[in-house]
């Protein structure tokens, strides 16, 4: 095995279980998951000599997962939702009314806040993943956490 494909090796160990538990906020449908997790991977492997000098190549693989977790979820037209997120998960006594108020946002709203609040990244990361403007993805924050205060019955501050 040559040093880049070692290399690729390694980032495939480390990044499999991101993009996957990524992808699980996303959807409920694990088989999907797996199958998209593994797809944007083999991108990634394709186009390693490019991404592997990247400062985050583990967030182009997360741009890739999540336009094909979209395009997968168009051709499906399923529901989708979100694991948890911290902010939010405190007051909802029952993590079932956590998953059936992430049901009713947006894909958008998901995603960005999935990113944030799963993954730690910062707007300016999450605007690079989800290819948009900072302003946009702040937006999706604010609005996101707001209206999941709103659905389980929390205040709106």
């Amino acid at each position: 095995m040559s040093a880049p494909d070692q290399g690729f090796a390694e980032f495939f160990r480390e990044c499999l279980p991101v993009v996957t538990r990524t992808l699980t906020a996303l959807s409920d449908d694990n088989r999907a998951v797996e199958d998209i997790a593994q797809d944007a991977l083999l991108i990634a492997q394709h186009r390693w000599c490019d991404i592997h000098a990247y400062d985050k190549p583990e967030a182009w693989v997360l741009k890739v997962a999540i336009r094909l977790m979209r395009r997968w979820q168009q051709r499906y037209a399923r529901e989708t939702l979100l694991a948890e997120v911290p902010e939010v998960v405190q007051p909802a006594q029952d993590v079932e009314a956590l998953h059936a108020a992430l049901r009713e946002l947006s894909p958008r709203h998901r995603e960005t806040v999935a990113l944030h609040h799963l993954l730690g990244y910062s707007v300016s990361e999450i605007a690079a993943v989800l290819v948009v403007g900072e302003s946009t993805v702040r937006t999706h924050l604010t609005r996101g956490r707001a209206e999941l205060r709103r659905i389980l019955g929390g205040s709106d501050e």
